[in-house]
Protein backbone atom coordinates (compact mmCIF):
# COMPACT_ATOMS: atom_id res chain seq x y z
CA UNK A 1 0.00 0.00 0.00
CA UNK A 2 1.57 3.67 -0.75
CA UNK A 3 1.67 6.61 1.04
CA UNK A 4 -1.29 7.99 -0.32
CA UNK A 5 -3.65 5.26 0.18
CA UNK A 6 -2.19 5.00 4.02
CA UNK A 7 -2.86 8.38 4.54
CA UNK A 8 -6.39 8.15 3.82
CA UNK A 9 -7.30 4.84 5.72
CA UNK A 10 -5.83 6.49 8.66
CA UNK A 11 -7.97 9.67 8.04
CA UNK A 12 -10.96 7.73 7.56
CA UNK A 13 -10.50 6.02 11.04
CA UNK A 14 -9.67 8.79 12.82
CA UNK A 15 -12.38 11.24 11.20
CA UNK A 16 -14.80 8.10 12.22
CA UNK A 17 -13.92 7.98 15.63
CA UNK A 18 -13.57 11.36 16.24
CA UNK A 19 -17.34 11.99 14.84
CA UNK A 20 -18.27 9.57 17.23
CA UNK A 21 -16.84 10.56 20.49
CA UNK A 22 -18.87 13.96 19.67
CA UNK A 23 -21.97 11.91 19.42
CA UNK A 24 -20.88 10.14 22.65
CA UNK A 25 -20.20 13.42 24.33
CA UNK A 26 -23.70 15.34 22.79
CA UNK A 27 -26.05 12.19 23.73
CA UNK A 28 -24.45 11.71 27.32
CA UNK A 29 -24.00 15.78 28.15
CA UNK A 30 -26.72 15.18 31.20
CA UNK A 31 -24.57 12.88 32.70
CA UNK A 32 -21.87 15.31 33.17
CA UNK A 33 -21.12 16.28 37.03
CA UNK A 34 -20.06 20.04 37.19
CA UNK A 35 -17.09 20.97 39.40
CA UNK A 36 -17.21 24.55 40.46
CA UNK A 37 -14.61 26.59 41.87
CA UNK A 38 -13.10 24.99 44.82
CA UNK A 39 -12.62 28.84 46.32
CA UNK A 40 -16.58 29.58 45.68
CA UNK A 41 -18.52 28.18 48.81
CA UNK A 42 -22.01 29.03 46.84
CA UNK A 43 -21.76 26.12 45.12
CA UNK A 44 -21.44 22.78 46.96
CA UNK A 45 -21.13 18.91 45.86
CA UNK A 46 -22.81 16.84 48.51
CA UNK A 47 -23.14 13.21 47.96
CA UNK A 48 -26.70 11.89 50.68
CA UNK A 49 -25.61 9.65 52.83
CA UNK A 50 -28.88 7.49 52.84
CA UNK A 51 -30.15 7.47 49.51
CA UNK A 52 -26.48 7.19 47.58
CA UNK A 53 -27.87 9.72 45.33
CA UNK A 54 -25.74 13.01 44.08
CA UNK A 55 -26.84 16.52 43.82
CA UNK A 56 -25.69 19.76 43.03
CA UNK A 57 -26.73 22.66 45.02
CA UNK A 58 -27.23 26.57 43.34
CA UNK A 59 -26.87 25.26 40.21
CA UNK A 60 -29.30 28.24 38.17
CA UNK A 61 -28.95 26.69 34.44
CA UNK A 62 -29.88 22.41 34.18
CA UNK A 63 -29.02 22.62 30.27
CA UNK A 64 -25.85 24.24 30.53
CA UNK A 65 -22.68 22.38 31.30
CA UNK A 66 -19.21 24.46 31.61
CA UNK A 67 -15.89 23.28 33.25
CA UNK A 68 -13.94 25.65 34.36
CA UNK A 69 -9.87 25.80 34.58
CA UNK A 70 -8.68 27.64 37.86
CA UNK A 71 -5.72 29.10 36.41
CA UNK A 72 -6.61 29.70 32.41
CA UNK A 73 -8.43 32.28 31.39
CA UNK A 74 -9.33 29.80 28.56
CA UNK A 75 -13.08 27.90 28.13
CA UNK A 76 -13.59 24.92 26.98
CA UNK A 77 -17.33 24.31 26.27
CA UNK A 78 -19.56 21.37 24.54
CA UNK A 79 -23.30 22.89 24.05
CA UNK A 80 -26.39 20.86 23.61
CA UNK A 81 -27.83 23.07 20.67
CA UNK A 82 -29.20 20.87 18.58
CA UNK A 83 -28.30 22.91 15.40
CA UNK A 84 -24.62 22.74 16.34
CA UNK A 85 -21.86 20.29 17.68
CA UNK A 86 -18.78 21.65 18.25
CA UNK A 87 -16.37 22.17 20.42
CA UNK A 88 -15.06 26.02 21.69
CA UNK A 89 -11.52 27.43 22.63
CA UNK A 90 -12.07 31.20 24.23
CA UNK A 91 -13.41 32.62 21.50
CA UNK A 92 -12.85 29.94 18.84
CA UNK A 93 -15.78 27.18 18.69
CA UNK A 94 -15.26 24.30 15.81
CA UNK A 95 -18.70 23.05 14.27
CA UNK A 96 -18.34 19.84 13.01
CA UNK A 97 -21.63 19.63 11.31
CA UNK A 98 -21.11 22.75 9.52
CA UNK A 99 -17.96 20.99 7.62
CA UNK A 100 -18.49 19.97 4.03
CA UNK A 101 -16.56 17.77 1.63
CA UNK A 102 -16.89 17.68 -1.88
CA UNK A 103 -14.50 15.45 -3.95
CA UNK A 104 -15.19 16.74 -7.43
CA UNK A 105 -16.94 13.09 -8.43
CA UNK A 106 -20.13 12.89 -7.14
CA UNK A 107 -18.89 12.14 -3.65
CA UNK A 108 -20.12 14.93 -1.61
CA UNK A 109 -21.70 14.93 1.97
CA UNK A 110 -21.70 17.23 5.28
CA UNK A 111 -20.30 15.65 7.81
CA UNK A 112 -23.78 16.90 10.12
CA UNK A 113 -25.20 14.33 7.61
CA UNK A 114 -22.77 11.65 9.58
CA UNK A 115 -24.54 12.17 13.21
CA UNK A 116 -27.99 11.10 11.21
CA UNK A 117 -26.15 7.82 10.90
CA UNK A 118 -25.67 7.14 6.66
CA UNK A 119 -24.87 9.15 3.77
CA UNK A 120 -23.89 7.94 0.33
CA UNK A 121 -20.92 8.70 -2.14
CA UNK A 122 -21.14 9.72 -5.76
CA UNK A 123 -20.64 6.16 -7.37
CA UNK A 124 -24.34 4.98 -5.51
CA UNK A 125 -22.82 3.44 -2.57
CA UNK A 126 -24.15 3.86 0.87
CA UNK A 127 -23.04 2.96 4.12
CA UNK A 128 -24.01 3.07 8.28
CA UNK A 129 -21.95 4.15 10.60
CA UNK A 130 -23.89 2.92 13.78
CA UNK A 131 -22.12 -0.40 14.32
CA UNK A 132 -18.70 1.67 14.18
CA UNK A 133 -19.51 2.38 18.55
CA UNK A 134 -18.98 -1.88 18.70
CA UNK A 135 -15.85 -1.35 16.48
CA UNK A 136 -17.00 -1.87 12.89
CA UNK A 137 -18.03 -0.52 9.46
CA UNK A 138 -19.93 -1.87 7.28
CA UNK A 139 -19.72 -0.93 3.33
CA UNK A 140 -22.40 -0.98 1.23
CA UNK A 141 -20.47 -3.35 -1.46
CA UNK A 142 -20.21 -6.15 0.79
CA UNK A 143 -16.98 -5.33 2.56
CA UNK A 144 -16.37 -4.82 6.35
CA UNK A 145 -13.89 -3.58 8.53
CA UNK A 146 -13.60 -3.89 12.21
CA UNK A 147 -11.04 -1.36 13.92
CA UNK A 148 -9.91 -4.03 16.62
CA UNK A 149 -9.03 -6.25 13.77
CA UNK A 150 -6.88 -3.42 11.81
CA UNK A 151 -5.19 -2.70 15.20
CA UNK A 152 -4.47 -6.42 15.69
CA UNK A 153 -2.57 -6.73 12.29
CA UNK A 154 -5.79 -8.11 10.44
CA UNK A 155 -8.28 -6.58 7.99
CA UNK A 156 -11.63 -9.64 8.06
CA UNK A 157 -13.12 -8.99 4.54
CA UNK A 158 -12.29 -4.72 4.23
CA UNK A 159 -11.22 -4.24 0.83
CA UNK A 160 -8.84 -1.02 0.59
CA UNK A 161 -9.17 -0.36 -3.11
CA UNK A 162 -13.10 -0.94 -3.29
CA UNK A 163 -13.04 1.80 -0.37
CA UNK A 164 -10.30 4.45 -1.74
CA UNK A 165 -12.66 3.89 -5.24
CA UNK A 166 -15.37 5.65 -3.78
CA UNK A 167 -13.38 8.46 -2.17
CA UNK A 168 -11.78 8.50 -6.44
CA UNK A 169 -8.44 8.35 -4.58
CA UNK A 170 -7.46 5.02 -6.30
CA UNK A 171 -8.97 4.91 -9.73
CA UNK A 172 -7.86 1.60 -11.90
CA UNK A 173 -8.59 1.32 -15.36
CA UNK A 174 -7.18 -0.43 -18.63
CA UNK A 175 -5.82 0.74 -21.96
CA UNK A 176 -6.92 -2.66 -24.08
CA UNK A 177 -9.00 -2.96 -27.56
CA UNK A 178 -11.33 -5.36 -29.54
CA UNK A 179 -9.92 -7.49 -31.80
CA UNK A 180 -11.15 -8.88 -35.23
CA UNK A 181 -9.05 -10.78 -37.37
CA UNK A 182 -8.94 -13.91 -39.63
CA UNK A 183 -7.87 -16.82 -38.18
CA UNK A 184 -4.10 -17.46 -39.09
CA UNK A 185 -3.23 -19.29 -35.41
CA UNK A 186 -2.94 -18.14 -32.00
CA UNK A 187 -4.09 -14.34 -31.20
CA UNK A 188 -2.36 -12.33 -28.15
CA UNK A 189 -4.41 -9.72 -26.41
CA UNK A 190 -2.53 -6.84 -24.88
CA UNK A 191 -3.59 -4.46 -21.69
CA UNK A 192 -1.92 -1.70 -20.12
CA UNK A 193 -3.41 -1.64 -16.49
CA UNK A 194 -3.45 2.03 -15.18
CA UNK A 195 -4.14 3.18 -11.82
CA UNK A 196 -4.55 7.06 -11.48
CA UNK A 197 -3.80 7.24 -14.62
CA UNK A 198 -0.58 5.70 -14.41
CA UNK A 199 0.93 2.42 -15.61
CA UNK A 200 1.11 -0.17 -12.56
CA UNK A 201 5.03 -0.95 -13.53
CA UNK A 202 6.24 -4.39 -13.72
CA UNK A 203 5.45 -7.58 -12.02
CA UNK A 204 1.89 -7.13 -11.04
CA UNK A 205 -0.89 -9.89 -11.34
CA UNK A 206 -3.51 -9.37 -14.23
CA UNK A 207 -6.20 -12.15 -14.53
CA UNK A 208 -7.83 -12.61 -18.17
CA UNK A 209 -10.68 -14.63 -18.39
CA UNK A 210 -12.17 -15.92 -21.55
CA UNK A 211 -14.62 -18.93 -22.03
CA UNK A 212 -15.15 -19.36 -18.38
CA UNK A 213 -11.57 -19.80 -17.75
CA UNK A 214 -9.17 -17.27 -15.85
CA UNK A 215 -5.62 -16.91 -16.97
CA UNK A 216 -2.72 -15.35 -15.18
CA UNK A 217 -0.41 -12.85 -16.55
CA UNK A 218 2.15 -10.31 -15.03
CA UNK A 219 3.24 -6.82 -16.37
CA UNK A 220 5.89 -6.14 -18.61
CA UNK A 221 8.06 -2.25 -17.22
CA UNK A 222 5.13 -0.78 -19.05
CA UNK A 223 2.35 -2.28 -17.23
CA UNK A 224 1.48 -4.26 -20.00
CA UNK A 225 0.13 -7.82 -19.73
CA UNK A 226 -0.73 -10.08 -22.67
CA UNK A 227 -2.53 -12.99 -23.53
CA UNK A 228 -2.09 -15.49 -26.43
CA UNK A 229 -4.46 -17.90 -27.21
CA UNK A 230 -5.64 -20.01 -29.53
CA UNK A 231 -9.17 -19.59 -30.43
CA UNK A 232 -11.48 -21.01 -32.90
CA UNK A 233 -13.60 -18.78 -35.06
CA UNK A 234 -16.29 -16.68 -33.62
CA UNK A 235 -17.11 -13.93 -30.76
CA UNK A 236 -15.42 -14.09 -27.61
CA UNK A 237 -15.67 -11.65 -24.78
CA UNK A 238 -12.41 -10.68 -22.70
CA UNK A 239 -12.44 -9.57 -18.89
CA UNK A 240 -9.35 -8.13 -17.52
CA UNK A 241 -9.13 -7.52 -13.76
CA UNK A 242 -6.69 -6.66 -11.20
CA UNK A 243 -6.94 -6.19 -7.56
CA UNK A 244 -10.05 -7.75 -7.95
CA UNK A 245 -11.38 -5.17 -9.67
CA UNK A 246 -12.77 -6.08 -13.39
CA UNK A 247 -10.81 -2.95 -15.14
CA UNK A 248 -11.74 -3.92 -19.17
CA UNK A 249 -14.14 -5.57 -21.04
CA UNK A 250 -13.25 -6.29 -24.46
CA UNK A 251 -15.12 -8.09 -27.61
CA UNK A 252 -12.25 -10.87 -29.58
CA UNK A 253 -13.59 -11.56 -32.87
CA UNK A 254 -12.27 -14.56 -34.99
CA UNK A 255 -13.51 -15.24 -38.42
CA UNK A 256 -12.70 -18.45 -40.26
CA UNK A 257 -10.00 -18.18 -42.54
CA UNK A 258 -10.06 -19.53 -46.60
CA UNK A 259 -8.69 -23.02 -46.99
CA UNK A 260 -6.74 -24.70 -50.38
CA UNK A 261 -7.17 -28.11 -51.71
CA UNK A 262 -4.66 -29.23 -53.93
CA UNK A 263 -4.81 -32.72 -56.39
CA UNK A 264 -3.48 -33.61 -59.43
CA UNK A 265 -4.97 -36.33 -62.22
CA UNK A 266 -3.32 -39.76 -61.38
CA UNK A 267 -3.14 -42.81 -63.85
CA UNK A 268 -2.53 -46.55 -62.21
CA UNK A 269 -2.37 -49.76 -62.75
CA UNK A 270 -4.33 -52.13 -62.75
CA UNK A 271 -2.75 -54.60 -60.98
CA UNK A 272 -1.46 -52.45 -57.84
CA UNK A 273 -3.70 -53.80 -55.24
CA UNK A 274 -3.56 -50.59 -53.50
CA UNK A 275 -3.49 -47.36 -55.08
CA UNK A 276 -1.95 -44.11 -52.52
CA UNK A 277 -3.57 -40.90 -53.73
CA UNK A 278 -2.57 -37.90 -52.56
CA UNK A 279 -3.82 -34.28 -51.77
CA UNK A 280 -2.89 -31.55 -50.24
CA UNK A 281 -4.37 -28.85 -48.15
CA UNK A 282 -3.35 -25.26 -46.97
CA UNK A 283 -4.63 -21.67 -45.79
CA UNK A 284 -5.32 -18.90 -46.94
CA UNK A 285 -1.78 -17.55 -46.61
CA UNK A 286 -0.24 -20.90 -47.70
CA UNK A 287 0.37 -22.56 -44.73
CA UNK A 288 0.22 -25.88 -44.20
CA UNK A 289 -3.84 -27.10 -42.17
CA UNK A 290 -2.94 -29.92 -40.36
CA UNK A 291 -4.85 -33.12 -38.82
CA UNK A 292 -7.92 -32.01 -41.11
CA UNK A 293 -10.04 -34.63 -42.70
CA UNK A 294 -10.58 -34.70 -45.94
CA UNK A 295 -12.54 -37.45 -48.18
CA UNK A 296 -12.47 -38.57 -51.62
CA UNK A 297 -14.94 -40.57 -53.37
CA UNK A 298 -15.21 -42.33 -56.33
CA UNK A 299 -16.52 -45.17 -58.29
CA UNK A 300 -19.48 -44.89 -55.36
CA UNK A 301 -17.36 -45.87 -52.91
CA UNK A 302 -16.29 -42.79 -50.30
CA UNK A 303 -12.49 -43.11 -48.65
CA UNK A 304 -11.64 -40.96 -45.63
CA UNK A 305 -7.41 -39.54 -44.76
CA UNK A 306 -6.05 -36.40 -42.23
CA UNK A 307 -3.84 -34.43 -42.92
CA UNK A 308 -0.23 -34.47 -41.72
CA UNK A 309 2.03 -31.24 -40.38
CA UNK A 310 2.57 -30.81 -43.91
CA UNK A 311 -0.89 -30.41 -45.12
CA UNK A 312 -0.89 -33.52 -46.65
CA UNK A 313 -3.46 -36.60 -46.86
CA UNK A 314 -3.08 -39.95 -48.96
CA UNK A 315 -6.13 -41.91 -49.81
CA UNK A 316 -5.53 -45.40 -49.95
CA UNK A 317 -7.92 -46.97 -52.97
CA UNK A 318 -8.51 -50.52 -53.13
CA UNK A 319 -11.02 -52.70 -55.28
CA UNK A 320 -10.60 -50.04 -58.18
CA UNK A 321 -8.78 -52.77 -60.85
CA UNK A 322 -11.10 -51.98 -63.65
CA UNK A 323 -9.30 -50.36 -66.47
CA UNK A 324 -10.84 -46.98 -67.34
CA UNK A 325 -11.54 -43.37 -66.44
CA UNK A 326 -13.11 -42.73 -62.82
CA UNK A 327 -14.39 -39.37 -61.73
CA UNK A 328 -12.58 -38.46 -58.16
CA UNK A 329 -14.70 -35.60 -56.19
CA UNK A 330 -11.99 -34.56 -53.13
CA UNK A 331 -13.38 -32.54 -49.91
CA UNK A 332 -12.77 -30.61 -46.81
CA UNK A 333 -15.67 -30.14 -44.97
CA UNK A 334 -14.10 -27.06 -43.04
CA UNK A 335 -13.85 -26.57 -39.46
CA UNK A 336 -14.04 -24.17 -36.63
CA UNK A 337 -10.90 -22.36 -37.91
CA UNK A 338 -11.66 -22.88 -41.69
CA UNK A 339 -13.64 -22.75 -44.62
CA UNK A 340 -14.72 -25.85 -46.74
CA UNK A 341 -13.23 -26.29 -50.17
CA UNK A 342 -13.22 -29.07 -52.58
CA UNK A 343 -11.31 -30.65 -56.07
CA UNK A 344 -12.56 -32.77 -58.43
CA UNK A 345 -10.26 -34.84 -60.86
CA UNK A 346 -9.63 -37.72 -62.79
CA UNK A 347 -8.24 -41.09 -62.01
CA UNK A 348 -7.43 -43.19 -64.86
CA UNK A 349 -7.13 -47.04 -64.40
CA UNK A 350 -4.87 -48.53 -67.09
Amino acid sequence: MNIQKSLLLISMVFISLLAISAVSAENNISDVAVISDADDSSDVLSVAENDNQVSVNDVEKENVIKEEVTDDSDELSASEDSDNLGISFGNTTFDFKNITFDNGNGTKFNFGDLFNGTFTFGNGTSFNFSSLGNGSIGFGNGTSFNISSFLNGTNGTFDVTSILNMFGGNKLSANATDMSEVYSGPVTFKATILESDKAVGSGKDVIFSINNKDYIARTDANGTASLTIDLAAGDYYIYTEYNNDVVSKNLITIKKAASKLTAKAKTFKASAKTKKYDITLKNNKGKAIKKAKVTLKINGKTYKATTNSKGKATFKITKLTKKGSYNAKINFAGNGYYKASNASKKITIK
